[in-house]
């Protein structure tokens, strides 16, 4: 019994690690999907895209900031200047910059 508990407390550190790595990238949700296609005139796929990267690949250098920390005028300068860093390609920053700027959006 002693093994389950701690493979359980293990698991559950970990899964608590997981989401708070990634409380800086809400998930997609289907207002957001909609909201991106009929403003943005981006597909699901490309937010989809743009969320995997900015979970994967801004977390390289730094925690993830908050979607809410910049305003949407400052997120594209921001991206353009870490995009150079993380060496990531004009649709990797486009789904990117789609992504975030659909996320902070009420």
């Amino acid at each position: 019994m002693p093994r389950l508990l701690f493979f359980t407390t293990v698991l559950g550190a970990w899964l608590v690690g997981c989401q708070s790595t990634q409380n800086g990238a809400p998930p997609l949700s289907a207002k957001m999907a909609e909201r991106a296609r009929t403003v943005r005139h981006v597909e699901f796929a490309e937010l989809e895209q743009g969320r995997s990267l900015f979970v994967s690949r801004c977390i390289e250098c730094h925690t993830l900031p908050a979607i809410s920390r910049y305003t949407a005028e400052e997120w594209p300068r921001l991206i353009d200047r870490m995009a150079k860093r993380a060496s990531l390609k004009p649709d990797q920053r486009k789904a990117i910059l789609a992504y975030v700027l659909t996320a902070r959006e009420p």
